[in-house]
């Protein structure tokens, strides 16, 4: 997806992120907490368990948490205000993604869209996804975070414990961003 993006857009997610990490007290190696980024931009987060709460019927909340529904996360906006509501069921390391994900639509102010399109088919915009998996992976693993992860001696299994992100996120953020070219023409070694 990444090369769906418009000239400017990584490095601008980049500062972006070291900057908002910056307010959280966050230095480039630290992990990043999903629910504590939302709270600090005062964006309610709320698991689909919660729903019920709100008079979703167990049966719709059961069908989005089976194994085979797909859902991860979404924004719920109503005027200016917006509501993340995730999947609990998922791993830790997914839903910190999911979240964050989510987050980086908001924070680049994407326009709402319905979740479903004609025909009830999933709504995707390709171009507005692409920048948000890429504003999220800037903010969970900063591309100086990883690279002085690596070169400090991490291996990509620990760097995505210590970022709190799957290892496929994180061998992602390290492919995708320059880090294993400038590792290998330094001579650091890394796995």
């Amino acid at each position: 997806m990444a090369d769906k993006l418009r000239r400017g857009f990584k490095t601008e997610a980049e500062r972006f992120a070291l900057s908002l990490r910056a307010e959280l007290g966050l230095k480039v190696t630290d992990r990043l907490d999903p629910l504590a980024l939302a709270a600090h931009l005062e964006i309610p987060v709320i698991s689909l368990t919660e729903l019920r709460l709100d008079g979703a019927s167990n049966q719709s909340v059961s069908r989005l948490m089976g194994r085979t529904s797909g859902f991860s996360a979404l924004t719920i906006c109503e005027g200016t205000r917006r509501l993340i509501v995730y999947n609990p069921r998922h791993p830790t390391t997914r839903r910190a993604n999911s979240v964050v994900h989510e987050v980086g639509h908001i924070v680049l102010e994407h326009p709402p869209a319905p979740a479903l399109g004609d025909g009830g088919c999933r709504y995707w915009d390709t171009q507005l996804e692409a920048e948000a998996d890429w504003q999220a992976g800037a903010l969970l693993v900063p591309r100086d975070g990883a690279f002085a992860w690596l070169r400090a001696g991490g291996t990509l299994g620990d760097g995505a414990v210590n970022f709190g992100v799957s290892q496929a996120l994180f061998r992602w953020r390290v492919n995708h961003t320059g880090i294993v070219k400038q590792l290998t023409a330094m001579g650091v070694r890394f796995n």
